[in-house]
This record gives C-alpha cells, structure tokens and sequence, in this order.
C-alpha cells in the first residue's frame, strides 16, 4: 500500500537527518575543541 512506502520514507528521512545533526554536531565540536586547544590562532 502507499501509506507504507509513505512510512518507509519518512522513517528513512528521519533517520537520516539524526545522522546529519549528530555528523554536524561532531563537526562543530571538533572545530570548537581545536581552537580551544590553540588559542593563539
């Protein structure tokens, strides 16, 4: 039926915008924790 492919997707797109906050969340603080550690820059 298409209310589950509809689910499916969503679901999907979900799960992928989890991934993409945690990767940019990681990022920032990668970058935060460097400038940290060398504030000479």
């Amino acid at each position: 039926p298409p209310a589950v492919l509809m689910a499916a997707a969503i679901y999907c797109l979900e799960l992928f915008i989890a991934f993409l906050q945690a990767y940019i969340f990681t990022f920032l603080s990668a970058i935060f924790i460097g400038q940290v550690m060398h504030p000479e820059h």
